[in-house]
């Protein structure tokens, strides 16, 4: 099975479907759990395209000090997910992705390598027996829990009265999988401008407000508890209005921490934020001066690769751009196999450190 663990996932796809003891060989929890940790030591980067109200999924290997102008060769996962879920919910997880639909108020939780997807029960605040008035969906993430290996959704809710929040949690490996109501001591509203949310070591990072103040909430995925950090006094956030001047505030994984990109290309400067210790709200602050590049006010702030490169992309370009912390140079990288799509309406989202997971659903 060790050399089975090394192949490409879509491969492992097909040796599926050679014969009824290869599909059970490679179809055992022990192998998928092998796969996934042998992926994890060798991230990828994942794309996304919408085009055409459907959602196509790309991959490649994450580039490790490339050639300026080289090019990479993404990888087409089976076939497009359907017109209703071509919304994407932040950055895929352990492999799986998250999904929804806003006209049909739909989600769904897909796996790209193996072109499954399990579509999740309504929640209990949609089921009109559990409405209560004044409430309301806030957000939706998945998150992992890497000590149990299971993935969880979160459902954030929020109210305009100030009492503590209910809100409702999914494990995907539960048999009957149903939502549970869960509380949080704290009230607080949903801040999408403090950040898409982020899972770290299984801990869930969302952006938040708490009063007047935005806060980063904490949710520990293994013990469902909730938490929350503040905010730097000197990040870019307007506390005397109800929201950011502009989408400033990105989460990102700084080398296993919760990072934070402020600000925008047109600074010409890069500002990242680092979590030193969430007990104390302690953050660390690098600033770093961006070399002048052509286009670059089309591209925004992707993440950081585990080697440590600042990933740049274009909502409509098929390349990024890698930024070297410590060298203070940027590489241009093309992507090769979207090219039936430069032609055509579509949106390209770019993800770093992605790992391929073979779990069924």
């Amino acid at each position: 099975m060790d050399i089975f663990s090394r192949v490409p996932g879509e491969s492992i796809a097909r040796f599926r479907c050679v014969s009824k003891f290869w599909g059970y060989i490679l179809r055992r929890p022990d192998f998928t759990e092998l796969y996934l940790t042998k992926s994890s030591t060798r991230p990828r980067l994942f794309f996304t395209v919408k085009a055409d109200y459907k959602l196509f999924f790309y991959s490649s290997p994450q580039p490790q000090n490339p050639d300026d102008n080289s090019t990479l060769v993404a990888t087409c996962y089976h076939a497009p997910l359907s017109t209703y879920f071509s919304s994407l919910l932040g950055a895929p997880v352990c492999g799986l992705a998250l999904h929804q639909d806003y006209i049909i108020h739909e989600r769904v939780i897909s796996n790209p390598i193996t072109g499954e997807y399990l579509t999740l029960p309504k929640l209990l605040l949609e089921m009109e027996s559990s409405y209560t008035a004044g409430e309301k969906i806030a957000g939706i993430s998945l998150g992992y829990d890497p000590i149990n290996k299971r993935f969880k959704v979160l459902c954030m809710t929020s109210s305009l009265e100030e009492r503590p929040n209910t809100h409702q949690v999914l494990t995907l490996e539960s048999g009957k999988r149903l939502w549970r109501k869960i509380k949080c001591k704290f009230h607080f509203m949903r801040n999408k401008r403090v950040g898409d949310g982020i899972c770290i070591n299984g801990v869930l990072y969302l952006g938040a407000k708490m009063g007047e103040s935005s806060v980063i909430v904490c949710f520990d995925v293994r013990s469902e508890k909730f938490g929350f950090i503040n905010l730097d006094k000197d990040m870019a956030v307007d506390y005397s209005d109800s929201d950011l001047c502009g989408n400033y505030l990105t989460f990102f994984n700084y080398k296993g921490k919760l990072g934070i990109h402020e600000g925008t290309y047109e600074d010409e400067e890069l500002v990242l934020w680092v979590i030193e210790d969430a007990q104390s709200h302690k953050w660390f602050k690098q600033t770093y001066e961006l070399p002048p590049l052509d286009d670059f006010r089309d591209f925004h702030f992707v993440g950081m690769t585990c080697t440590g490169e600042i990933v740049w992309s274009s909502y409509k370009h098929f390349w990024f751009y890698l930024y070297n912390l410590e060298r203070n140079t940027s590489t241009r990288v093309n992507i090769q196999g979207c090219e039936e799509f430069e032609h055509r309406s579509h949106s390209i989202y770019t993800f770093v450190d992605y790992v391929e997971n073979l779990k069924l659903m």
